[in-house]
């Protein structure tokens, strides 16, 4: 007996359409918000790194500035500038000094695997709150994935793991929709992707464009070079402070 197959309903065939668009965004969305997470951490484990080797050096010369500054209003009581130069000069000694002493508390920068670059891009692709069905399921999205980027801030790839096991397991989200229903969330889904994303490549874009990624990426290209960019600015810093400390002296 001849077997006859049932023809797709129109709406099957665009629901499918548009759960395979969907499956595409989130990719894209998860490898987008991947590179955000990681460039954020890499500028901030830059910076600290960078703070640590020339942030003492920085916090030494505003010291002697404030010194040499200090002489020079005692040597001139009544000039109100020399004064308020005075003041100045010590409140961004103290502030030097209060960034270095925060940054030399810090732990080592975390050496992060592929495999837990790969279980972050899994997390973030299945439980973005904008994919939410609903209020309660968009609750528990936010706070896995609030976890989820703490445990990829940490290097945790059991937590990431144990994340993906929760979220599936949760017998909240067992929910029932017909395809008009699922259809429509599928399409507002698309549209929040897509928003996200624009907004993540913006975000992305500004972090290259800022004066601390172009540090970074001077100093990686010097050291590329065999030229030690870091070094040669504490060799500066320390030539500077020397010359002041010579004039305080000489006060």
């Amino acid at each position: 007996m001849a077997t006859t197959t049932k023809p797709q309903r129109p709406e099957d065939a665009e629901l499918s359409r548009k759960q395979s668009e969907l499956g595409e965004l989130q990719s894209r969305l998860a490898d987008l918000e991947l590179q955000l997470l990681t460039l954020r951490l890499e500028l901030s484990e830059f910076e600290n790194l960078y703070h640590k080797k020339v942030g003492p050096l920085y916090a030494e010369l505003d010291e002697v500035e404030a010194q040499i500054a200090e002489q020079e209003a005692k040597r001139q009581p009544l000039n109100s500038k020399a004064t308020e130069a005075a003041s100045t000069a010590r409140s961004k000694a103290e502030e030097s000094r209060r960034v270095v002493d925060s940054v030399l508390t810090l732990p080592p920068p975390i050496q992060r695997s592929q495999t837990l670059k790969d279980l972050y891009r899994t997390v973030a692709k299945r439980l973005h709150p904008d994919l939410a069905r609903d209020e309660t399921d968009r609750v528990i999205r936010e706070r896995l994935m609030t976890e989820a980027n703490l445990a990829y801030e940490k290097g945790d790839e059991g937590k990431l793991r144990e994340i993906l096991e929760e979220y599936d397991s949760n017998p909240d989200l067992v929910t029932g929709s017909d395809v008009g229903a699922e259809l429509v969330r599928t399409i507002r889904r698309i549209s929040l992707a897509s928003s996200k994303m624009k907004k993540i490549e913006r975000d992305i874009s500004d972090l290259n464009s800022s004066e601390l990624a172009k540090l970074r990426a001077k100093v990686s290209e010097g050291n590329r070079d065999g030229n030690d960019v870091v070094g040669q600015l504490a060799e500066t810093l320390k030539r500077r402070t020397q010359e002041r400390r010579r004039h305080l002296d000489s006060l």
